[in-house]
């Protein structure tokens, strides 16, 4: 009788353990989800490098980075080398992206550090290079006009060829 009992507990414990056990099932630890990274496309504008007065497209996309879209795209512009052996770079060394700022009237203020305003570029450098930053930026719908500032402030000009006092317009004549 007693061998008989211990079979019924050692059945009994067998099938509950069928029965409430996960079998072959190997559960694995919840795994958190992934963050889809997002990415930012956008086009600077880059002087040509055979001197012509034209300014060519380079195609930029990067991981987002909690800026807008237009500040990454300037940020590129004086950060980054062309690609391109047929484009030339015309930032400053050492110019940096202080701020944009965009009004609800579609003129951004590109607010650059006082590299930027380089003494000695001449007059083709300082057009290249004041509308490598305009036409980068109204590359976006919502600016319409580009108002470039140096150390927050406005200057009269970059280096002393062309007017910058008043916000530039996007110039399709160097597309």
């Amino acid at each position: 009788m007693q061998k008989l009992v211990i079979l019924l507990v050692l059945l009994c414990t067998l099938l509950s353990a069928g029965c409430f056990g996960n079998g072959d099932k190997v559960v694995e630890p919840a795994k958190p989800p992934q963050q889809e990274i997002k990415q930012q496309s956008f086009i600077v504008y880059r002087a040509a490098a055979n001197g012509m007065e034209k300014l060519l497209p380079e195609k930029f996309t990067i991981n987002d980075n909690g800026k807008s879209v237009p500040e990454n795209a300037l940020i590129a512009l004086c950060t980054t080398k062309p690609q391109d052996a047929k484009m030339d770079d015309v930032v400053p060394i050492g110019a940096k992206v202080r701020s944009l700022k965009i009004d609800k009237d579609g003129t951004a203020y590109a607010d650059f550090s006082k590299e930027l305003a380089k003494r000695g570029q001449g007059s083709y450098g300082e057009m290249m290079l004041c509308y490598a930053i305009v036409n980068t930026l109204t590359e976006f719908p919502e600016i319409k006009r580009v108002q470039i500032l140096v150390e927050g402030e406005k200057v009269i000009s970059l280096s002393g060829h062309m007017n910058v006092e008043d916000p530039l317009m996007r110039n399709t004549d160097l597309l």
